[in-house]
C-alpha cells in the first residue's frame, strides 16, 4: 500500500496545563506538530478535499484539545488528540503528535520539554 505523510509543523498556542497550580493559573506557550500517514491515491486522482485528510480540521481538533482543556500532564493531552484525530478521519493510518511546553518549570537552560505519541489504527 502506498503511504504519504501529511504534516502540521510548529503550531503555537497559549494554554493552561501543568502539575503546579501556578502553571495552570498563569498558563504558558505550547508548540505542536502532527504527522498523519494516509493513502492519497484517491485524493490525487479526484483532486477533492473529501478524499484526503483535511489538515485544517486536524489542526482545529488539536488546538481545541490543547486550549480548551486543563491537564496536569502532556501525556494526557497527546493521547486525547490522537484519539480524536483517528476518530474523525478513518483514512489516517498512523498519527504522531509532538507537544512541546516551551517554558517548562526547570531550573536550567532549555528550549522545551516534548512528548511524542504515535498511534496506529488497528485492523
Amino acid at each position: 500500500m502506498k503511504q504519504t505523510t501529511i504534516r502540521i509543523l510548529g503550531a503555537q498556542v497559549y494554554a493552561h496545563h501543568g502539575v503546579g497550580a501556578a502553571e495552570q493559573e498563569l498558563g504558558g506557550r505550547y508548540s505542536f506538530d502532527l504527522e498523519m500517514e494516509t493513502n492519497i491515491s484517491r485524493a490525487a486522482a479526484s483532486d477533492n478535499l473529501q478524499d484526503t485528510v483535511d489538515y485544517v480540521a486536524v489542526y482545529e481538533i488539536a488546538h481545541d484539545v490543547i486550549v480548551n482543556t486543563k491537564r496536569r500532564l502532556l501525556e494526557s493531552i497527546v493521547a486525547q488528540i490522537a484519539e480524536a484525530v483517528l476518530a474523525s478521519f478513518p483514512q489516517i493510518l498512523t498519527a504522531t503528535i509532538r507537544l512541546r511546553k516551551l517554558r517548562a518549570p526547570i531550573h536550567g537552560v532549555l528550549e522545551a520539554v516534548e512528548v511524542e505519541h504515535r498511534v496506529q489504527r488497528e485492523g
